[in-house]
């Protein structure tokens, strides 16, 4: 009865493997793709290693150039970019209300 699982078990293993490992591989090249195509002079961004800068140019052979401090710029691949960075606005805390301080037992 064993052998007669056993291609079961091989297909239950592949469909394992590739839930786990390669779809998830292509969401995130699908995802890369799309943010590279999204990239124009402006962005900032931030690299893999951890370098954030704006883009100023793009090159062809999939370079760009990447501004990280005044009159520096560094070339890097695009496939370097982790993510855009968006300037969110800061959270203004809310005004509350002061107590209003309790009578005096008398």
């Amino acid at each position: 009865m064993g052998a007669a699982l056993l291609p079961v078990y091989i297909l239950i293993f592949f469909g394992l493997i590739y839930f786990i490992g390669i779809r998830p591989q292509q969401k995130r090249r699908r995802e890369l793709e799309a943010l590279t195509s999204r990239l124009s002079p402006g962005d900032e961004v931030v690299t893999v290693g951890g370098i954030y800068g704006t883009v100023t140019e793009l090159e062809d052979g999939g370079t760009l150039l990447l501004e990280v401090a005044e009159d520096t710029e560094i070339r890097v691949a695009t496939s370097s970019i982790a993510r855009i960075v968006r300037d969110q606005p800061k959270a203004v805390p809310a005004e509350t209300p002061e107590p209003e301080p309790k009578p005096a037992p008398e």
